[in-house]
């Protein structure tokens, strides 16, 4: 008999329930906005109203930097509350290699028809308030950190909240579709500072999320996978900002 356990592997404690997984990611959201909404008043009080800085560089990398660390922590606190281990609940096992392979051909696929979806319907590949976030964040010298901000701290965040803490307590045996459905909506309505289009794009990108995140049991592979969406995404912002202003 083995005297090693897997620590990734599934508990025998119930996931919460659909109403208690709900309201700990509500909860999560609330209080990391709470707490990098304070943390950026007191670092730069005097800074410019709130409301005229919504696609600001800065305000996004500082607001990705102490939000999700927050909100991360009160999702393991909620994951070792029902008798698991952090790494259990949220799924955060490492893939295999060929499945690490196929995800990435599926999202460069998936990247694609997007921007031909984006040219086809004669859209600006690159939206305005991307290219507004990244200009400013390049002047104020925060470039490097809005990169680490939307690239990795962005992915980790959302993918743990939401197929990660979400997923375990909302998908049940026969419910998959049901769930993946819900929880790619759910994901697509936090992006609103995107037209109809783009978030019928986000929506999507979450059902492949979702699907892989269910296939493989991995969350660490949709961190990936999300991570590579986001590297494109910037990538792309970047040419238009540098080179087609």
């Amino acid at each position: 008999m083995s005297l090693t356990t897997d620590p990734n592997a599934p508990s025998d404690a119930p996931p919460w329930g659909v109403p208690a997984t709900i309201a700990w990611v509500l909860f999560a959201f609330l209080a990391s906005t709470i707490v990098a909404t304070v943390i950026f008043a007191a670092w730069q009080a005097d800074r410019a109203n709130l409301r005229e800085l919504t696609y600001d560089g800065v305000v996004i990398t500082v607001g990705a930097l102490t939000s999700i660390p927050v909100q991360i922590a009160i999702l393991a606190f909620a994951a070792r509350l029902r008798g698991w281990t952090p790494g259990q609940y949220l799924a955060l096992s490492l893939p295999k290699r060929p499945e690490i392979v196929f995800a990435a051909g599926c999202t460069a696929a998936l990247m694609i028809v997007f921007d031909l979806l984006m040219f086809v319907t004669g859209r600006e590949l690159v939206p305005a308030f991307q290219v507004e976030a990244y200009q400013t964040a390049r002047d104020a010298g925060w470039l490097l950190g809005l990169l680490l901000a939307i690239v990795v701290i962005a992915p980790i965040g959302e993918e743990i909240a939401f197929r990660g803490f979400l997923f375990r307590g909302l998908v049940r045996p026969g419910y998959e579709k049901v769930a993946i459905v819900f929880i790619s909506l759910a994901w697509a309505l936090l992006h609103i500072q995107y037209d109809w289009l783009g978030m019928a794009q986000i929506f999507t990108a979450g059902l492949v999320l979702g699907w892989f995140r269910w296939a493989s049991g991995s969350t660490t592979l949709t961190i990936i996978m999300h991570m590579l969406i986001n590297a494109e995404a910037m990538l792309e912002t970047a040419l238009r900002a540098e080179f087609w202003p």
